[in-house]
């Protein structure tokens, strides 16, 4: 799913002059092992091309780790101001509403963050199991619902990203298990059970497809 997310937001940026996008800010950038590693498929797509053009791009994360340049909680006022004297012209902010408490409170710190002219892109489930990272408020949202958390932007570009079913995701995404692998974990419940409960949720996503939100915003 998240190869074809990366892929879109990507071609967005490449629309974009270096002068209306850096600096930017990654919001909830994880570490550079998981960018490039992990899911390596974000760096070929977002930041590789970022790094070619040669703009300013800072990581930055709840948690310190390599390859995050700021850690710290994005509702935390202080932390909001720190960031803010960074000057960033736009921010991402993919695959995180979905993993705070107060996705409303989260948009504003953005906002803050972007200034007038600036751009704001925003990925996320919008058909997907549940995922804990470490929770899941269940916001999977239509467009509309998207743009609504970021008063005063107008709505650049949207996709909604339709990544198939299971069977037909990429290896790393499906955490390196084969569909005879999955199926012989799904018929050991009382095997470390919390574990099962986490790939049996996935079971209905052997035939149901998976689908991602992407919007581009700016402000006003």
């Amino acid at each position: 799913m998240q190869w074809l997310e990366s892929r879109w937001i990507g071609e967005r940026l490449a629309e974009i002059p270096d002068a209306s996008l850096f600096p930017l800010l990654d919001l909830g950038s994880s570490t550079l092992e998981f960018r490039t590693a992990v899911q390596p498929y974000i760096d070929e797509g977002i930041f590789a091309p970022l790094r070619a053009r040669g703009g300013q791009v800072w990581h930055v994360d709840a948690k310190a780790g390599s390859g995050i340049d700021h850690a710290g909680d994005l509702l935390d006022p202080g932390f909001v101001a720190r960031l803010q004297g960074l000057r960033a012209r736009s921010a991402l902010v993919l695959s995180i509403l979905q993993h705070v408490a107060d996705r409303a409170a989260l948009a504003r710190s953005v906002l803050r963050l972007v200034p007038p002219g600036g751009y704001i892109f925003v990925s996320g489930p919008r058909r997907f199991p549940v995922h804990r990272d470490p929770i899941d408020n269940l916001f999977r949202p239509s467009i509309e619902k998207v743009h609504a958390l970021f008063p005063d932007t107008e709505l650049v570009a949207s996709t909604i990203l339709d990544a198939g079913n299971w069977r037909q995701w990429r290896a790393e995404e499906r955490g390196g298990r084969s569909l005879s692998r999955y199926v012989a974990r799904l018929c050991m419940p009382f095997y470390r059970p919390r574990k099962w409960l986490e790939v049996a949720v996935e079971a209905p996503y052997l035939i149901r497809h998976i689908e991602t939100y992407a919007v581009v915003l700016r402000r006003r």
